[in-house]
């Protein structure tokens, strides 16, 4: 594959957690982290140190701007509840089969400066597993 550039990346949400994903309008950035736990197994007379991987910890997140005539208005909605989202995060709609996707928790936030644009932002956390289409 080619290299691409991420101004054609995607955040689509399912608000009821199944698959019939929306783009969340407006959005210009987002991050994903997969990062797993490691606990040092270091022991008397090991050379160097020494570690076991355990669970990933997946999280990340999600910036735009307002837009509240969009469905962007819509992550305040399900940051405010408590039911996990279907998401699915997308680097390039050049190659929309590649994605992540699974179940998460968001929380957003919205800035407003006398000088700016208002933007809004969130993060996420996984609710279940989550999978990579290649």
């Amino acid at each position: 594959m080619a290299r691409q550039h991420g101004y054609k990346g995607d955040v689509l949400i399912d608000p009821a957690g199944g698959s019939t994903y929306v783009t969340v309008a407006s959005l210009n950035a987002w991050t994903l982290d997969l990062s797993r736990d490691r606990v040092d197994v270091t022991c008397f007379g090991d050379t160097v140190k020494q570690y076991v991987q355990g669970l990933s910890d997946l999280k990340g997140t999600f910036a735009g701007i307002w837009d509240p005539t969009t469905s962007n208005s819509q992550i305040f909605d399900i940051a405010m509840g408590n039911v996990a989202v279907g998401m699915k995060l997308v680097p390039s709609t050049l190659t929309p089969t590649a994605f992540f996707s699974g179940l998460a928790y968001l929380d957003a936030s919205i800035n407003v400066s006398a000088n700016a644009a208002i933007t809004v932002a969130g993060t996420f956390a996984a609710a279940g597993t989550w999978t990579l289409v290649p």
